[in-house]
């Protein structure tokens, strides 16, 4: 008899290629992540019987909130990947995805409550304030009478004297914190490491210890852990067909590690037009829909997308998202764009080129190297396009420009004057590309479709020398998914100008709907100038 249902945890919000120390934030998804943690230096290994009291006592001596981690025996388990492709969903099937699998028990065990756990340990003690921990669980209920299943989970990290923060999880029927789960229904657990006691949690922990003394700001490591309540059963192990003993097991796969995002305040600046990233139907946070279309100046693959000047106020500082395809960690890759190549282009209208019958730039009017961009961790994109788990990682850019930089609208047409925005990466020459740039699309929003330019006449574009304005459109495609859908790209555009309120519409941030954002902006305006 095949196994029944699999545990599948730590999810969320991010390391690349290899496992990298020097950065508090990583994400483990692949299988050759998994086995890379596994061996020298180890990140992942199983936690000793020793450990195993010390983390008991730390619940004893240290609880705060919330219910006692229930009493249990210890078992060290046995740890190894497994690289999935078994079909997924829990059940009869085999996990689909890459992860790590923790056995612990045999044959010969005993009817009995049993735990195990295992550890990640950094090399280092880096600063964890202020950061997200997701948890994506599946805790099975194997079997009824007598009962198989799992009743708690639990999440601790460990500082470097020793002292822990911890939180546990009852599983099972309501009310217990999380549920045991039919096949292929998670329940996905947010720690937010800027707050404290059982409401740091997302479902809310059961219970919570936390040590005197203890300082997140150096910890160490990670302790992950199960509660079993084990009768014995025929079954079989991942990877499907492995000669094992049979035991107590579950399935981990996506840990991560992610700086907490705060929201943006809208407030803060004016905005002239704004398309930002649209977040995905899912229960992870910062999840945006779209793919990451190339964007390299040296391979004349630039994106544009149309949008609407309303106003005489300068366009005085940029924002736009973007990924480096196949990198899902939340640090940069190693090899990084030197600068952004921005540009500005006039509007032809859909129809007005008889050779390329789309809308498209036309003429470039303004260009600026940006090569002091500054950049943060956004989320994590979801491909429509690709129906896998894979995400890649998504980050937002911003460039503030000097004065003589500004760009201004041309013309006083009242209704307003549709440009386009251009943006590619520019790379050091010579540099191996492994993770190459491409800037986020998001579902439709203004106009027309975003597209790539991929020849102007002249060409290329002169970069750190005197601008060639008036360079001209000469080739390139709309952006399409699937055929005939329209997709733009994610950027805003600011300014350090307020809004004239008594000419102005009250769609302050010129999105176009009236909603509270405007109503933030307003009340703003009107508390620091009186206006």
């Amino acid at each position: 008899m095949r196994k029944l249902f699999f545990l599948a945890a730590l999810i969320a919000v991010f390391f690349g290629s290899t496992t990298v120390l020097g950065t508090p934030y990583f994400r483990v998804e692949t299988e050759q992540e998994w086995e890379e943690a596994l061996v020298s230096p180890a990140h992942i290994r199983p936690m000793s019987p020793p450990e195993w009291e010390e983390y008991m006592a730390s619940w004893q001596q240290n609880l705060e909130e919330g219910l006692l981690y229930p009493t249990t025996q210890f078992l060290p388990a046995q740890l190894s990947v497994y690289g999935g492709g078994g079909g997924g969903g829990g059940g009869l099937n085999d996990p689909e995805d890459a992860g790590l699998v923790m056995q612990w028990g045999d044959m010969s065990t005993p009817t009995g409550s049993y735990s195990s756990a295992w550890k990640w340990e950094y090399g280092m003690d880096p600063d964890l304030r202020n950061c997200t921990i997701q948890v994506t669980v599946s805790p099975p209920q194997f079997r009824q009478r007598p009962p198989v299943q799992i009743n708690a989970v639990s999440f601790a990290i460990t500082d470097a004297a020793g002292l822990r923060r911890q939180w546990w999880w009852s599983v099972g029927n309501p009310p217990a914190a999380i549920p045991w789960a039919p096949p292929g229904l998670p329940t996905t657990i947010t720690i937010d490491t800027s707050k404290i006691g059982v409401a740091a949690t997302n479902p809310v922990a059961t219970g919570y210890a936390s040590a005197p003394g203890f300082n997140l700001a150096n910890a160490l490591s990670f302790d992950v852990d199960e509660n079993f309540l084990w009768v014995f059963q025929q079954g079989a192990i991942p990877p499907p067909g492995q000669v094992a003993p049979m035991g107590m097991w579950n399935y981990w796969h996506n840990l991560s590690v992610t700086p907490r995002i705060p929201p943006v305040p809208s407030a803060k600046y004016h905005t002239k037009w704004s398309q930002p990233p649209v977040k995905a139907d899912t229960s992870q946070p910062n999840v945006f829909l779209g793919w990451n279309e190339i964007a390299n100046y040296d391979l004349k693959l630039i994106v544009a997308d149309d949008w609407l000047c309303k106003d005489k106020r300068p366009v005085t500082d940029l924002h736009w998202w973007g990924s480096f395809i196949g990198w899902d960690q939340p640090y940069l890759p190693a090899v990084m764009p030197t600068a952004f190549h921005i540009g500005i282009w006039t509007d032809v209208p859909a129809g007005a080129d008889p050779q390329h019958p789309f809308s498209h730039p036309g003429t470039l009017v303004w260009q600026n190297t940006c090569d002091s961009f500054v950049w943060n961790f956004a989320g994590y994109d979801k491909d429509p396009r690709n129906t896998g788990e894979f995400m890649d990682s998504c980050f937002q850019f911003n460039q503030l420009l000097s004065q003589d930089e500004w760009f201004y609208q041309e013309g006083t047409e009242p209704e307003g004057t549709v440009y386009w925005l251009s943006i590619a990466a520019i790379y050091p020459p010579g540099a191996q590309v492994v993770y190459p740039f491409g800037m986020k699309t998001r579902e439709h929003f203004y106009n027309d479709d975003a597209v790539v330019i991929q020849s102007a006449i002249p060409w290329p574009l002169v970069v750190n020398s005197p601008p060639v304005i008036g360079s001209q459109w000469a080739g390139g495609f709309p952006l399409e998914f699937p055929v005939g859908v329209s997709w733009d790209m994610a950027f805003e555009l600011s300014t350090n100008e307020p809004p004239d309120f008594g000419t102005q519409s009250a769609d302050l941030n010129q999105n176009g709907w009236v909603d509270f954002i405007d109503f933030a902006i307003f009340a703003d305006q009107w508390l620091t100038t009186g206006q």
